[in-house]
């Protein structure tokens, strides 16, 4: 897209892809968002106006799964921790020291005259958020170099000699290696909607432990937090209550289909009056069927769908698995196929043209193993010219080789 990217513009692009790939609104399971403007707006989102295309077509657009990523929603709950002394004084800190060639060399001199675990910081950077925990780790670890250092340059952090500060530092190192771990859970392809979900709520449970238990003074789940020993941690329990509160105002989206994801993730462990009526029949034939219930354990559940489930016996359920199955519950693939448009396509590149790059994006996304002696083999060299000598022929097949498996290896 070389123009705007109101939700008009996504729109008609994801109706040209539909049609070059012949794939029909009947077939839409969900939309996946990273809940901008142009995707959810009401009126003029993409969201919007592909229910109003729904409707147009007499489909039923409330079928449709609509859901902000899960992945970008963790992101912003973690911004609920309001522990604003410790980031401001330690990115103050790390960006003196990182930010200035000289004084970066003369820590790192620092820190090898001292033997340190480490041999420098780590930036800080809001957009890849995870570095957070990374960054507050190795400060910490680090923080008695960084007392020193920032004595000798004449600018004394107060803050590092402060008991309350380095428990309060302690705390954030704890609980954001907890949201990095489950944002690292909730990364990858091919991961069900009803195991992110089930990943989200299982640290929602995590967090009420903790509260309960910081409320208590115990810190067995923080081991910085009690390298500090600190006497009271209500303040840290009341930390873990915001983070409950912005993970119960979040995923509402996803939550809201818990009992269809339920029949499809669990089918043997629902109730059938809980099920919908139109599954209800299936349901009951399914869990009175001790052959498939064994074949339920035994298996991955794609796999259980897919060898079992048949169409003539589970025409519903079979329908509502794949619907489920080819939900995308966050938009790891699109950041994903993102990063490596920004490596194929760079200011360096000035004659690459759409249609290569489509091609290029096409192979550097394809999860099918690329054969590179049989691409080689296939591959056709220019005959000799009349008049050329053998040398100079020789030399130019040589070249034609060379650029042949550069062109190759740029694409895999």
């Amino acid at each position: 897209m070389h123009g705007t990217t109101k939700g008009e513009d996504l729109f008609n692009q994801v109706i040209v892809a539909m049609n070059n790939f012949e794939l029909p609104f009947e077939k839409l399971s969900g939309i996946a968002t990273d809940g901008a403007p142009a995707m959810v707006g009401a009126q003029k989102g993409l969201t919007a106006l592909v229910k109003k295309e729904m409707s147009r077509l007499s489909l039923d657009p409330s079928d449709l799964v609509v859901c902000h990523c899960i992945i970008h929603q963790e992101s912003l709950c973690a911004h609920s921790l309001k522990l604003n002394n410790v980031m401001t004084t330690v990115v103050s800190t790390i960006n003196f020291i990182k930010s200035r060639g000289l004084n970066n060399r003369q820590f790192k001199e620092l820190l090898s005259e001292l033997e340190s675990e480490y041999g420098d910081l780590v930036y800080h950077c809001e957009v890849r958020w995870l570095s957070r925990a990374n960054m507050l780790a190795r400060f910490y670890t680090l923080r008695e170099e960084v007392r020193r250092f920032m004595e000798m340059k004449g600018g004394p952090v107060m803050e590092l000699s402060d008991g309350k500060f380095l428990r309060d530092l302690a705390f954030m190192v704890d609980i954001s290696k907890h949201l990095s771990e489950l944002n690292i859970k909730l990364q990858g392809p091919n991961q069900l909607i009803s195991s992110l979900l089930s990943n989200v709520k299982s640290f929602e449970v995590k967090l009420r432990l903790w509260q309960g238990q910081l409320e208590r003074g115990n810190t067995v789940h923080f081991p910085t937090l009690q390298e500090q020993k600190p006497d009271v941690t209500t303040e840290y329990a009341g930390e873990c209550a915001k983070l409950i509160q912005a993970f119960d105002e979040r995923f509402h989206d996803v939550k809201n289909i818990q009992k269809e994801l339920d029949v499809f993730a669990t089918p043997f462990n629902v109730q059938p009056s809980d099920v919908p009526d139109n599954l209800q029949m299936e349901i009951i034939d399914l869990q009175n069927n001790n052959e498939l219930k064994a074949k339920y354990h035994n298996l991955s559940l794609l796999d259980f769908y897919k060898l079992y489930v048949r169409a003539e016996d589970f025409p519903i359920l079979r329908r509502h698995a794949l619907k489920f199955a080819s939900l995308f519950g966050t938009t790891y693939r699109c950041e994903q196929f993102f990063s490596k448009l920004t490596l194929a396509k760079t200011r360096f590149r000035s004659r690459l043209t759409d249609s290569n790059l489509e091609n290029q994006l096409r192979v550097a996304s394809s999860s099918l193993p690329a054969n590179i002696r049989r691409l080689a083999r296939e591959k056709q060299f220019p005959a000799i010219t009349l008049g050329e000598s053998r040398h100079a022929a020789n030399m130019r097949l040589s070249n034609a080789a060379v650029i042949d498996f550069f062109c190759l290896f740029f694409h895999l």
